[in-house]
Formats: structure tokens, sequence, C-alpha cells
């Protein structure tokens, strides 16, 4: 009998390969023909679906993610992971119960322990094991044994990964040790600062006020004494008051004004930006103290007085007396801070005392506008009588308006008429040089006219001086302006109002600087009012000018205006000066004056009545009345404590600046900042660079992340400024930028830098996957962590 052998089942050599891996343990599952049906998840779902028998090896993938109805066939083996291309492995996390079924069936290559393989890729004729163990029981694929090689380049990859995990730890270790020192350390450093160096520093500083305060109430009463010393001197208190004469309150009110006025004419830095200098100054003398920064010009300024018994009034008063003696009080001040005082035709005062000489500051007028130039330096007051000084139905004869006060200036008659004829001449001399200026052909064609025959060297010097005595004159009024609304206000306001006005003109008259002689004729002509025509002016030429009402002084006489007139000797000295000198220059002055089919060569002091004022000199008889106040000058003892208090003051002000920065970076030092426990310390401030394609990428850490051209050295766009630290569950890092620099028609540029565990810190790759936003990958030791550890099974 002969036995005739069937032919081998083809589910032999796999059942034999089911046998001899459920007894190695590598895998276990059990056939699909041992049941009616199987559940498998869907690729495209998470729903568990039911493949029938029929449904089974029948070529067609239904269980994508584990290939359990293909297992005699390939059609699962769609990738790398035996799943279709695109879809994510299947969780191994055996505490997914939909997901134990899958991991049970993955296959361990017995040599390659971290390498599992899906069922779909057993026997598909593709060598994965190194050793070919998932071909076993194939068609005959012979898959040699690359153990050695494959194995030998796994173990110098992973003895890498070691050693760099192993020194990455260490210096993640570290710099988390020098973050908790680091931490400890300001602390400690913050409650040394609190409480020791600031509170020491303040205790100084209170010391050092203390001393700068005794030194400031030695200022104002050294200067109280000098003031009082001035206005105490008899000679002043005569040319205001006396027994049997004294100016009124109009009178010391006009007397200060055509003071302002006359200084402003001297000297630009008397009546910078329209003010007048001599009079605030005087204000501060007697402790007026105005509320400048409440003049808004529409109502009248609001002052209050000095208070020796308030610790704060003498600091402050005491301040503005330092400012005056270093030359640097409020309205010179104001003049450096705008800027707007230096330009081609005035030169920026020196740092220094003001001096008094101002040959160099003159205006120049220009006859076709109505202020000279520059004149937006000027207060430009409103035109109103009122203007602002009287309120409506109030009919008090004590209140002084504005407009009535510079209507009555005993000086403005004599300017009024030279600022008349000077406008005339200056457009007079613009004929004339045209003329000059005539082509040959135009002369001969009007050779039958009257030519000129005004020297142009002349013609230039006559509209030059002219230009600037207009300019000053106008300075001059706009000075007395200004100090109008002032008296105005105090006039209204003051209860003693005829002593403050004694004192203040006293004041006034020391700070003005002018000569004795132009104070003789303020005194004289305010006293002394010219004639006037029947039509209301004054007359200025010819045995009418102001002075002829005067002329000659004498030094006891009846006023016009009731009672006895009496002055000073030197007062009445200085004014048989002025009526010699004038009387002398009247026929020079006044010939010609009304003949004006000539034009003038020269201007001469004195021209229609206007005598330009001067600066007082040093030997004056009126000079030593004022050496008290010309003695004054800061003391030492107070400049050293002023110094000290200023040091003490910028050493606590860093010390307080330190302290706040120190309480601010540990109060950012949270895991946003500096990660988990601190491990970016070691890596703060540091840039990291890389380039890719033609640009040069830095990164730098609680810095900027820049973009440059290879080779620029400085400057790129800016991909945004230092955010956070951002660390998911996984324990991967993201260093994050933010707000860099906008893109055209997009977004603002960011950046992001991907943390993998590295011995050294350094940036891997670069990319711009979206406009506008660039993602780094980067080795550092910050990542080499625990998690790090158990996730590569080192």
């Amino acid at each position: 009998m002969v036995l005739e052998l069937l032919p081998p089942s083809p589910l032999l050599p796999l059942l034999f390969a089911i046998f001899a891996i459920h007894s190695s343990r590598h895998v276990t599952f059990a056939s699909a023909e041992e049941e009616e049906s199987i559940k498998c998840a869907s690729g495209w779902t998470s729903a568990i679906q039911i493949i029938t028998s029929d449904k089974i090896n029948d070529g067609y993938c239904d269980c994508p993610l584990d290939g359990l109805d293909e297992i005699k066939t390939g059609a699962c083996s769609g990738s790398m992971d035996g799943m279709w291309a695109g879809i994510a492995a299947p969780s191994t996390d055996s505490s997914n119960d939909d997901d134990k079924g899958a991991a049970s069936l993955l296959f361990v290559c017995p040599r390659q322990p971290s390498l599992r393989l899906h069922p779909s890729r057993i026997n598909d004729g593709i060598c994965d094991c190194c050793d070919g163990a998932d071909e076993q029981y194939g068609d005959g694929t012979s898959c040699p044994d690359i153990c050695n090689t494959v194995l030998a380049a796994e173990r110098e990859a992973r003895k890498r990964l070691e050693q760099d995990y192993e020194i990455g730890s260490q210096a993640r270790t570290s710099s988390i040790t020098q973050f908790g020192k680091w931490y400890d350390d300001m602390q400690i450093k913050i409650q040394q600062l609190s409480n020791e160096e600031i509170k020491t520093l303040e205790q100084k500083v209170t010391d050092a006020n203390s001393s700068l305060n005794n030194q400031r109430r030695e200022l104002v009463k050294e200067w109280t004494l000098a003031v009082e010393n001035v206005l105490n001197q008899v000679t002043l208190r005569e040319i205001v008051t006396n027994s049997q004469y004294q100016m009124d309150v109009q009178d010391l009110s006009l007397f200060i004004l055509s003071l302002c006025q006359l200084s402003g004419e001297v000297s630009v830095k008397q009546s910078l930006f329209g003010r007048c200098l001599p009079f605030e100054r005087a204000s501060l003398d007697i402790g007026i103290l105005w509320d400048g920064s409440n003049d808004d010009g529409a109502t009248l300024p609001t002052y209050h007085i000095f208070d020796a018994g308030n610790e704060e009034s003498i600091t402050g008063y005491a301040d503005q007396l330092i400012r005056r003696l270093e030359g640097k009080d409020n309205i010179y001040d104001q003049a450096k801070k705008k800027g707007s005082y230096s330009d081609n035709n005035r030169a920026e005062p020196d740092d220094d005392v003001f001096d008094y000489d101002d040959t160099d500051h003159d205006y120049h007028y220009d006859h076709d506008d109505e202020y000279p130039e520059h004149s937006e330096d000027l207060i430009d007051e409103p035109d109103s009588k009122d203007n602002g000084t009287k309120e409506k139905g109030d009919e008090s004869d004590n209140v002084l308006t504005t407009g009535s006060l510079l209507e009555k200036l005993p000086l403005l008659a004599v300017r009024n008429a030279f600022k008349e004829h000077g406008k005339s001449l200056l457009a007079s001399s613009e004929t004339n040089e045209k003329d000059e200026n005539d082509t040959e052909e135009d002369a001969v064609a009007a050779s039958e006219e009257e030519q000129s025959d005004v020297d142009p060297m002349a013609l230039s010097m006559v509209r030059s001086t002219i230009s600037r005595r207009l300019g000053n004159i106008v300075r001059g009024e706009n000075s007395s302006k200004h100090a109008a609304r002032y008296i105005s206000s105090l006039v209204e306001k003051s209860s003693s109002v005829l002593d403050d006005l004694q004192s203040l003109a006293i004041m006034t008259v020391y700070h003005s600087n002018l000569s004795v002689e132009d104070i003789a004729e303020i005194i004289y002509t305010l006293s002394f009012p010219s004639e006037q025509l029947e039509d209301g002016s004054k007359q200025t030429c010819s045995g009418v000018m102001p002075w002829s009402n005067w002329c000659p002084p004498a030094d006891k006489t009846v006023s016009p205006k009731g009672g006895t007139f009496y002055q000073p000797p030197l007062i009445v000295t200085a004014a048989s000066s002025i009526c010699t000198t004038r009387e002398d220059d009247a026929a020079g002055v006044c010939s010609g004056q009304e003949e004006e089919s000539e034009f003038p060569t020269s201007i001469p002091d004195g021209y229609y009545g206007y005598y330009e004022p001067r600066a007082r000199s040093p030997d004056e008889a009126l000079s030593p009345l004022f050496a008290a106040m010309d003695s004054l000058r800061v003391p030492e003892a107070l400049t050293g404590a002023k110094k000290e208090v200023e040091v003490l003051e910028t050493k606590l002000a860093s010390s307080r600046k330190k302290l706040a920065d120190m309480k601010a970076d540990v109060a950012n030092s949270g895991a946003s900042k500096y990660g988990v426990d601190g491990e970016l310390f070691i890596m703060r401030d540091t840039c990291h660079k890389i380039e890719s394609g033609k640009y040069e990428y830095e990164v730098c850490i609680f810095g900027k992340a820049t973009q440059r051209d290879i080779g620029q050295k400085s400057g790129g766009t800016n991909l945004g400024s230092w955010d956070k630290v951002l660390t998911d569950d996984n324990g991967q890092r993201t260093l994050l930028w933010h707000k860099g620099t906008k893109c055209w028609n997009g977004p603002m540029r960011s950046a992001e830098v991907v943390v993998t565990c590295g011995r050294l810190t350094k940036i891997l790759t670069a990319d711009e996957p979206e406009t506008c936003r660039y993602v780094f990958t980067m080795e550092s030791p910050i990542a080499c962590d625990e998690k790090f550890k158990v996730s590569n099974s080192l």
C-alpha cells in the first residue's frame, strides 16, 4: 500500500511561526480563523469596528492600525509602522483598554529590543530585524545577519547619547544648583540693601538736608540784611519819598515801568522773552513770589509772600536765591530750556552771571513789521486798556489798569516820535537805495529828474542805526508791558501796596543797572510832564523837549502835581548834567527835522529827542549804595552742603533702583523665564548663531532674535524679543520670542526654538515653515532631564 503524501498546508509555516513566537514570548495573538469575526480600530476614526470572517485575509486592509485582518497577506504593509501612510502609530499605553490588543501583537526583534514590529510586517518579504527574525517562516526570503554592523552603529550612537545625557545632565544639575544659590544670594542681598544700605543712605540724606537747610537759613538771613541795607539807604529812600513829598501809587508804578522800559532797551538779557528781569528780581528781593506757572496771560498774575517761619517756604526761597547768585534764575533757565534764545542775530547768554554790556545783542527793526525780528520771543499784550486787570463794573479808583499805566509812561512820547520818523526814514531809504541801483540807461532816461546824492555807505549806516534803535525801543516797550500786568495785580491785591511799591522801586533801580542820568531823567520827567499841543500830542524839539520843563533842575521846588519836590544831590547833579549836554545838542538834533526833503547822513544820539539809555558803571555815585547786594555770594559751606546732598541723593536713587531691579528679577525668575527648577540659568544672556541659506540667525536668551545677511556685523531684522520658555508634559522645551518687526502685509515676526538634549548648547537647524514664523532646533543640557532618560531607556 502506497501512502500518498498530501501537500503541506500553506498555513503550516505561519502556525510554526506563531508557535515559535508564542513560545519565546516575543508576541502573542490568535489566528483570525479561530473566530467568526474580529474587532479592530478604524484608521480613519477612533471607533471600534467588527470585521466579519469573509473580510479576513481578503487582500484589503480593514484594520490599518494593527493589520489583524490581513495577517496572511501584505495588504496592511503601508508604512514603516505597518500602517497606511499619514496615520499615526497606535498608542502602546497599556492603560488604554482599546490599545491592549494591539500592544500585545507587537513583534520584538530578539537582538534589537527597541525595534517592535506590527504583525503585518512579519514575513512580508522585508528584512526588518538585523538577523532576519521577522522573516524566518515566510516565502523563503533570505535575510543576512547584519547585527554586528547595525548594532555596532547603534551601540556607538547609544553610547554617544548616554555620554551626551550624562554630561548634559550634570550641566543641567549645575545650572539648577547655581540658580538656587543665585536665588538665595539675591534674597540676602535684597534684605541687606533694603535694611542696611538704603536705610543708612536715607539717614545720611536726612542729616545732609538738615545741614543744607541750616545753610539756606543763613543765606536767607544774609540776603534779607543786604536788602534791608539797600532799602534803608537815605539817598535811595529820598528818591521815592521824604517828609515833604512822596510818589503816590501811580507815580511809583510808572517809575518801575520806566525802569523796565529803559533797561530793556539797554540789554536783551534784561528783557528775555519780553519779560522785565529787574522787576522780577526786585520782587524776589522783598519776598513777593510770583506764581509764574499760573500766568495764562488772560488774567492777572497771582503771587504769594515768603514766609520766614515756614521751612518749606525757606527752602524754596533759598533755592531761588542760589539760582539768582549763580545767574540761573527762572527767566534764564526758561531761555536755555526752550533752546530758542540763540539765533543768527543774537548770541546766547553766557553761563556765568549776566553782564550788562549788550553791544552784541541789539535787535534790528524791520519797518514792514510792527515788531522787530524774532518778535515771537516777545510778549505782545492786547491793546485793550483794561487788559484783564479790571472786572466789568468795577469802578474802584484804586485799580490801575495795564493800559492806563502804559499810556502814561513819561518817556513814551519821545520814543513814539522817534519810531514814527524812523519808520518814515527807513521807507524813504528804500527809494534812495533803488536810485543808487538804477542802470545807466535808467539814469539817462531820468536825467531831467533830481538824483539822490546820498552816499551809499552813509545810507547803510543810517538804516542800521535806525533799525537797531527801533528794535531796542520795541524791546523796552514789551518789557514794560510785561511788568504792567504784575504791578496791576499788586495794586489790586496788596494790603500794603505803597510800601511794597516803594521797596520794589528801589530794588528795581538796583537790578535795572541804569545810569544815574537815566534814572534822573525818569524822575524829573515823571514829576514835570511835558506840555501837550492842542491835538493832544507832546512837543519833542526846539525848546520843548521833555527835559525843557525841568532844566535847569532845582534840588527843591514846587511840583506841578502839588507839594514840594525834593531829590537827593546825586540825582540833581545827574539832571544838571543832562540839561547841559542836551541843551548843547538841541540845535544839532532838531535842525533839519522839519525839512524832510534831504535824507540825513547820520543819526546822532538825541535824534528826535531820543537818547539811548546806558548801563551804570561801577564808579557812578549810585553804585556804592548797592555794595551790600553786590557783595552777596553763594557761601562755600552752602555749596558744599548742596553738593553733598546731591551726591547722597544720587546714591540713594541708584540703590533704590538697584533694589527694584533685583526684586523684579527675583519676581520674574519663575519657570516661564528660567525654565524648570531654573535650568536656563547657565544660558542667561547668551547668544547662539547659525547660518542657513544666505542668512545668519542669532537668538539671544532673554534678549532678541535677529536675522542678518551673512557677513553683516550689526543691525538686521528683528524676529522678536524674549517672551518665555514652555515645557510640556513630555518634557519638550520650546523657547519663544515675539513681537518682532511686522512683515509687509503680514503678522509680526516671531521665533521659537525646540530644544533637545545635548552636551553643549548649539543651534542645529533653522526654518521658516510659515510666513514670518521662524523655527529652530537646538541641543542643550537643559533638556537632559529624567524624562529624556526614561523615554530613551538610558
